[in-house]
């Protein structure tokens, strides 16, 4: 057969060119060829990184199931092959050396094709890559990179094509010529808006301390893979079945005010909890805006919102009373308690807040000082003077009388304008609600905080703890433990019994601390107070890593204090392993600060700030006072972290 030059007439007798009749069903089929040779090669790469690096692979990727959350047998089978393809484009290995390069080394001299060896030499130079669908045609997309605008076109080879025009996506790329394909194929999120996700991954980057967001990408592509689907809203107000059109209004007036400044998660919280409580209390509503400011602000107690708000501050913002909101919230959580835990059950996936929030109060208790005492000075006082309650179990003493409804009411009030003040007003009002009512515990809690000395202060939460023994009841004890903070009555007595242990720790008296906080846990197992924290601490204290690791099973997060604490647990257990230098990579996005206060770089203040917000300064600052006696106990550790980027 005669050989056909492409720029010739085509001899079909078109008149055309052959290269632009004919002669285009050959190049077509050529470069379908090719990409089906791409598509086998990928997964050739695939079988060679599980058959030679399975291990490294599955080391990696249990790595990353303590950092993200993975729910469904169907969703991990998901993240472990996108996993395995990144690990083996981007991650390197011992040697330095990325799998793709090893099996380049290993497999491109098997393959027979020149052009597809040359291609096979470039994947080298794979990326990942967020951007904007421009184009579709048939299996081919032009895309835009969302950080550098720049314009490419790509392929996907061997898969069906959902992605449409303007949505943002997120994938891999190979260089195919003078172009990419895909490897596996574009994750798209039609839903989220690209500009949402780009101003994401790039404040992420920011918080992370990386120059570029296309770096960052690369490092935290699994990361950010599986936090972007978080970033859309979920909820509709009017798909939902309201009792009254009051209570839509409501809603709708909360998702207005707080979905310009909360994640939408969060506000769908609020709007799911409100659902619930109209559903079980049909209210007559006069005035919305209490109800809007009550969901607000109890949102602030039970979700990791950065900026806290207190009542008073909600009160001008709506135009209702703080004795309103109070009314209200304090409706909220009994009517809610059961729908509070499960919620956050799906919102943190196991993590639940801390008392008078995670963000609000340091986890540490703080005693006055006097000018010029040093901690240890008035510890070395006070120790010996001091014994821990003898047993866990309820203190029954009669009360020296029996206190009318009436007191106990206005007791209840005084201790509530109590937290509301400052200064001698604060402890005046405590006194005379202990006047009223010597069993109000938390009159014996806020009376602590002015003393001079640990030791009194120690005394004074002993105190608050039989008062709310003799107050609640050895049958209540026995009805309601593993539900405890559910009933409001139970959170003078949590709050006492909480002091007290850090009291304990304090003193070093580590034992009996370690089993005032497994008691407050087997109490309460949600931990809304942040038992767990402190449990852990004492735990590595003791010298029981097995149960710090147990406890940071059971209460898994991805907080910068509990990776931190992976890590703090994994130095000590096993020291400067692989494993340590992957949580510390995940640590240090969480909260970059930290580091400087464990390397000695930056010096503690004197005392712990009042509030933080999540990846702050302040975070560090309150993770390090709590926890840098610990980290002290390891051996070469600042040159380690000095030596990690």
């Amino acid at each position: 057969m005669e050989h056909i030059n492409r720029n010739d007439r085509c001899p079909c007798g078109s008149g055309k060119k052959y290269k632009k009749c004919c002669g285009m069903n050959e190049a077509v089929s050529i470069t379908q060829i090719i990409e089906n040779e791409i598509d086998e090669l990928q997964k050739q790469l695939l079988h060679f990184a599980y058959y030679h690096y399975g291990h490294e692979i599955q080391e990696d990727f249990e790595v990353l199931e303590s950092v993200i959350d993975i729910d469904q047998e169907q969703e991990r089978e998901f993240y472990e092959l996108i996993h395995a393809i990144w690990f083996s484009l981007f991650e390197g290995l011992v040697d330095g050396k990325t799998i793709i390069e090893k099996f380049i080394t290993v497999e491109g001299g098997k393959i027979k094709r020149p052009k597809l060896k040359q291609i096979l030499q470039t994947w080298t130079y794979a990326r990942t890559i967020a951007g904007k669908v421009l184009n579709v045609e048939n299996n081919k997309l032009t895309i835009e990179d969302g950080f550098t605008s720049e314009q490419m076109e790509t392929v996907i080879t061997n898969l069906p094509i959902t992605i449409e025009e303007g949505d943002f996506f997120i994938g891999i790329l190979l260089p195919y010529e003078q172009n990419y394909v895909f490897f596996p194929s574009p994750f798209d999120l039609p839903d989220l808006k690209p500009e949402h996700a780009f101003s994401y991954i790039v404040e992420s980057s920011l918080d992370s301390d990386y120059d570029s967001p296309q770096e960052y990408l690369t490092d935290f592509f699994m990361e950010v893979l599986s936090e972007l689907p978080m970033i859309g809203g979920l909820l509709e107000v009017d798909e939902l079945d309201w009792p009254a059109p009051i209570y839509k209004q409501v809603a709708d007036q909360f998702k207005e005010k707080l979905e310009m400044v909360l994640p939408p998660p969060i506000v769908d919280t609020g709007i799911i909890l409100w659902l619930n409580f109209c559903q079980k209390r049909q209210k007559r509503i006069q005035n919305p805006n209490i109800y809007v400011a009550a969901l607000h602000y109890l949102l602030t107690m039970i979700a990791p919102i950065e900026e806290m708000v207190t009542q008073k501050e909600l009160a001008k913002e709506y135009g209702v009373s703080a004795g309103s909101i109070s009314s209200i919230v304090s409706e909220l959580e009994f009517e809610l308690a059961e729908e509070i835990a499960e919620l956050m059950g799906l919102v943190y996936g196991g993590e639940q807040p801390s008392d008078l929030p995670p963000m609000g109060k340091a986890p540490v208790i703080q005693f006055p000082n006097s000018r010029g005492t040093t901690k240890e000075e008035k510890l070395n006082g006070a120790g010996a003077l001091v014994q821990p309650l003898t047993s866990g179990n309820p203190v029954h003493k009669k009360t020296a009388r029996k206190v009318s409804r009436r007191d106990e009411e206005r007791a209840r009030n005084l201790i509530y304008d109590a937290y509301q003040s400052d200064g001698k007003q604060r402890y005046k009002f405590a006194e005379e609600a202990l006047k009223l009512n010597p069993n109000c515990v938390d009159a014996y809690v806020i009376l602590a905080e002015k003393t001079k000395s640990l030791e009194e202060a120690f005394f004074l939460y002993e105190k608050g703890i039989q008062a709310g023994e003799r107050e609640l009841g050895k049958a209540f004890f026995k009805e309601n433990k593993g539900h405890f903070w559910g009933l409001i009555e139970t959170r003078p007595y949590m709050r006492a019994k909480l002091h007290y242990a850090e009291a304990l720790s304090l003193l070093g008296k580590i034992n009996e601390a370690v089993k005032q906080y497994e008691e407050l846990l087997e109490l309460n197992p949600m931990d809304n107070q942040g038992v767990r924290y402190s449990l852990f601490v004492a735990y590595i204290d003791s010298g029981e890593f097995k149960k710090a690791g147990h406890l940071l099973q059971q209460y898994e997060e991805s907080s910068a204090q509990g990776l931190y604490n992976k890590l703090l647990l994994e130095l000590h257990e096993n020291g400067f392993t692989k494993e340590a230098e992957m949580l510390l990579k995940a640590a240090k996005k969480e909260n970059k600060h930290v580091i400087g206060y464990l390397t000695g770089q930056k010096r503690l203040p004197a005392y712990p700030p009042e509030f933080f917000g999540f990846g702050d300064e302040n975070e560090a600052i309150v993770y390090a006072d709590m926890h840098l006696h610990l980290w002290g106990k390891i051996d070469g550790l600042r040159e380690w972290l000095k030596g990690k980027k």
